[in-house]
């Protein structure tokens, strides 16, 4: 069997929540015992509506409560777990009350940072509304639109996963366990650092529909077959698609030619890209783009994600048989690639005899719980742009690690990106503090020399370059084991190296389209992408917990890892819950007197409920509809827009700092994780363009 980072790890899950679920399945696919604790009577609740999605790969214990053998088999399970997930604020919490070991890592994965009301359940789509997903999402002309996807969930399952191997390597150099949380709010707040930027700048950006708020063009245009979606982020890339175009004039001269020009003239761009689409067929469209390396594809159907070329490559969609049905159904492969397949799931209450065989974990005998920062002393090199490689950089930063962001000599391309404060982009601030920029040119025999003795001295590489690019300029995973056989690298790309498109660019749109979340996004009917960028924003965080959880198996046998993340993996993945119609939350979107507000109920019963609990939603608040429907026992929350989310947060101590660097003040956003023994973390905006050039390089830049 395959030796995987976290052999011999006995994880236990006592929450209902999604999250809780996405988290132990990332554990097992990385070698973990997990074991789910069950209730007696299987509610139609979280993760449980969807069982043998969530339960594959995994053990099953059933409890009931008030039983004194259930109780010592759950004692027993607890003494010999070292991680325990729950999510105390959601469904039944079976560890309460107990005392865990002192070695043990405890990790809660809640709506919010601070406690909501007893009984209020607020799940994913109600959190979409909360962070400002919700607004952000659908056409201009329509309303707000949440996604079937469990985005949040699922997210705050990931990120789960990245603190507890944080807290695991605590443990492991420093002795103790401590307690972890994870929050689906502080996940989609980390998410709309696309949307911030326009609050902060005095504006309140509209729903844009498949458009992008920074870039264009970037749409879904109409072939003459169906729909395909393509993505231009920069100039260069628009002088490309001029040329296939047969327009190259219109990267030369007028309005069009330059970044801030098109999305001004945004109607105009798209007019022009669709008139030249519209005589293409959708394959046609695609591969005359990819030539010249625009990201383009298809919008996919969850129900043919299994057929999906790229999809069906990477084995991201099983057949399992259902022990309790009898029947076959389809799960989710993990998107962590040097981890097991689930190969079976389980018959519930199979487990017990495995909890009796069982050893009681050692009482501590280091036990230290002082403070400590996980990556401390650790030097990660980061050659990435936009999203994905940038943002699990981030966070490693925020975890203590030394980033070096290795720029172009021009600096990345999302430096550029509006609006700006003093002359420096708001996204690309937010999106890499706590970093220092080394501004290079790879192409030059002098900075690859620098490259190969930065790769000498550091723990991990971190890149979303299209997939070869620095093999080659000499640099691939064997050329860089070569140089320190101890790293880490990770490459996140759309559609993984080892693809059934070799070569094919990919943007966070296109993967949104290729992996069924647009088809679970719908506005007015039509697949819709969400307006934050999730597949990219998934991406970076997968790509966070993979490297930390391959950085315990380097630590552990000396010997680094390539790991080949695919984002269509990650998107695909994040699709699972929803495969089944039957198991999504029928929800409802009411206009109120301020703005519009999110149910829990099916559409057609939405306003029978509003009239039993006396409201007319149109001279009411948003507020007061929710208050009112809670009370019947229906969840509902307000869908806030970005300027409400950018004031609440940046102005309580919420999840925006506010760092004032003397000549700015730039909103940052704090970690959607805490760790007990890293109460305090420092948040600074990146440096200027090679600020770290003179002491690594011997230069300025």
């Amino acid at each position: 069997m395959q030796h995987c980072p976290f052999d011999g790890l006995v994880v236990v899950e006592l929450g209902a929540r999604i999250g809780v679920s996405a988290c132990g399945s990332l554990f097992a696919a990385a070698g973990a015992t997990v074991i789910v604790v069950e209730p007696e009577n299987l509610a139609a609740i979280g993760k449980f509506k969807f069982r043998a999605s969530s339960l594959a790969g995994k053990e099953s214990v059933v409890v009931r409560v008030g039983n004194a053998e259930d109780e010592e088999l759950l004692r027993q399970l607890l003494e010999a777990a070292d991680v325990v997930i729950r999510s105390s604020d959601f469904g039944p919490d079976f560890a309460a009350g107990i005392v865990l070991g002192s070695d043990t890592v405890d990790c809660d994965i809640l709506a919010f940072p601070t406690p909501e009301p007893a009984g209020t359940l607020f799940d994913d789509k109600l959190i979409q509304a909360q962070s400002g997903i919700a607004a952000v999402t659908g056409t201009a002309d329509g309303g707000p639109t949440i996604s079937e996807a469990a985005i949040l969930d699922l997210g705050a399952g990931v990120y789960a996963a990245a603190a507890i191997t944080a807290a695991l390597r605590m443990r492991r150099l420093h002795g103790g366990g401590q307690k972890v949380a994870s929050t689906l709010y502080g996940t989609g707040v980390n998410g709309m650092v696309t949307f911030l930027p326009f609050f902060f700048d005095g504006k309140i950006p509209p729903r844009g529909g498949n458009r992008h708020p920074m870039a264009a063009p970037w749409n879904a245009y109409q072939a003459s077959d169906g729909w395909i979606l393509l993505c231009s982020a920069n100039d260069d890339q628009w002088r490309r698609l001029c040329s296939v175009m047969g327009r190259p004039e219109l990267a030369e001269e007028g309005d069009l030619v330059k970044l801030a020009g098109r999305v001004k003239n945004v109607d105009a761009t798209d007019a022009i890209v669709q008139s030249w689409v519209g005589t293409k067929t959708v394959k046609e469209a695609v591969e005359t783009l990819g030539r010249v390396d625009i990201a383009a594809g298809p919008i996919v159907a969850v129900d043919e994600l299994a057929e999906e070329p790229n999809v069906n490559f990477r084995g991201m969609v099983r057949r399992l048989r259902d022990p309790e049905t009898g029947l076959e159904v389809a799960v989710a492969n993990s998107p962590f690639p040097r981890g097991r397949v689930p190969s079976a799931i389980p018959l519930r209450n199979s487990g017990r005899e495995l909890v009796h065989k069982l050893e009681k974990r050692p009482s501590a005998t280091r036990g230290s719980h002082k403070q400590a920062m996980p990556l401390k002393g650790l030097r990660v090199l980061e050659i990435g742009q936009y999203t994905t490689a940038p943002l699990a950089a981030k966070q490693m930063a925020t975890l203590g690690a030394d980033v070096i962001k290795i720029e172009p000599l021009t600096g990345e391309s999302s430096r550029a990106w509006p609006p700006h404060l003093n002359g420096e982009s708001y996204f690309f601030t937010m999106n890499n503090a706590n970093k220092r920029s080394l501004a290079i040119d790879l192409r030059t025999p002098n900075d690859r020399a620098l490259l190969t003795k930065l790769i000498g001295t550091s723990d991990i590489l971190v890149e979303n370059l299209k997939p070869g690019s620095l093999a080659r300029l000499g640099f691939s995973f064997e050329e860089i084991q070569k140089i320190n056989s101890r790293l880490v690298y990770c490459a996140i790309s759309g559609y993984g190296a080892d693809s059934a498109y070799p070569g094919r660019p990919a943007f966070d749109t296109v993967i949104q389209a290729m992996s069924g979340l647009m088809d679970l996004t719908r506005s007015n009917g039509i697949p819709t992408k969400l307006g934050i960028s999730i597949a990219d924003t998934l991406g970076g965080m997968m790509g966070l917990f993979c490297i930390l959880a391959m950085l315990e198996e380097r630590d552990r046998t000396g010997t680094g890892s390539f790991i080949d993340l695919a984002m269509q993996d990650v998107g695909v993945w994040a699709t699972h819950t929803a495969w089944d119609p039957n198991a999504r939350s029928p929800h409802a979107i009411v206009g109120c007197n301020d703005g519009h507000l999110a149910v829990l109920c099916p559409p057609e019963n939405v306003f029978t409920e509003l009239a039993k609990a006396d409201i007319d939603p149109g001279s009411v608040t948003r507020e007061q509809a929710a208050m009112a429907l809670l009370a019947r026992g229906i969840p509902a929350a307000s869908i806030r827009a970005v300027d409400e989310v950018g004031r609440l947060e940046s102005r309580t101590g919420g999840m925006i700092r506010m760092v004032d660097c003397g000549r700015s003040c730039w909103p940052l956003i704090e970690l959607p994780f805490n760790l007990s023994r890293m109460p305090h973390y420092d948040l600074k905006p990146i440096g200027s363009l090679g600020e770290a050039n003179r002491e690594l390089a011997g230069n300025a830049p």
